[in-house]
């Protein structure tokens, strides 16, 4: 068992989950999985399949661990497994798109706000973009994931990265301008009230 510090580096932790630590592989866990797992859901809108994609990651990461290289980010790693088992999930589904829809009972309780409108646009808004500016959209406001990172773990340039987050962008500021321009009057009158 290899040790590491209190809070080890991601370059430490995959260097003792390479040689089989299993504290170290919880460590990992315990770090990422409510990130990818928000990651999962919104890519899936489900719940359960989520859940589901997130224990494979893992269990992939753990099968794989002797070729994992330290030196390379396994944040990236994670992602691009959870990334590449949703896309063989909608191939393998494609026959039944309503696994892919919205489906507010999968929804866990945390992501729902009742009776807040502006919540309710901004996802339907985010739900209707093209897949791959949505993608890119999700991985960077709601994931907090840096350019660069998320052009590793989709195989493109930053380039496209942030012509994809520009698009998007465009995109939600015509959708949903009526609305945010309504609210910003709502929220001054009751400043001035």
């Amino acid at each position: 068992m290899e040790t590491f510090s209190a809070n080890p580096s991601d370059t430490e932790l995959t260097a003792a989950i390479k040689a089989a630590d299993h504290t170290a592989f919880k460590v990992l866990y315990y770090r990422y999985f409510e990130a990818l797992f928000r990651f999962l859901w919104r890519q899936t809108s489900d719940e359960e399949l989520a859940k589901d994609l997130l224990q494979e990651v893992f269990s992939r990461v753990w099968k794989n661990r002797e070729n994992l290289d330290p030196q390379q980010s396994i944040k990236s790693y994670l992602y691009r497994i959870g990334h590449n088992l949703v896309i063989d999930h909608r191939r393998q589904s494609a026959h039944k798109p309503e696994h892919l829809e919205n489906n507010p009972a999968n929804e866990p309780a945390y992501f729902v706000e009742e009776n807040f409108d502006l919540h309710e646009k901004v996802q339907t808004a985010v739900k209707a973009l093209p897949e791959p500016v949505r993608l890119v959209f999700t991985m960077n406001r709601f994931d907090g994931i840096k350019y660069a990172e998320i052009a590793a773990m989709l195989n493109i340039s930053v380039k496209t990265v942030e012509a994809r987050m520009s698009k998007a962008l465009a995109i939600l500021r015509e959708k949903l301008a009526p609305f945010l321009m309504c609210l910003l009057f709502l929220l001054r009158f009751k400043i001035l009230n």
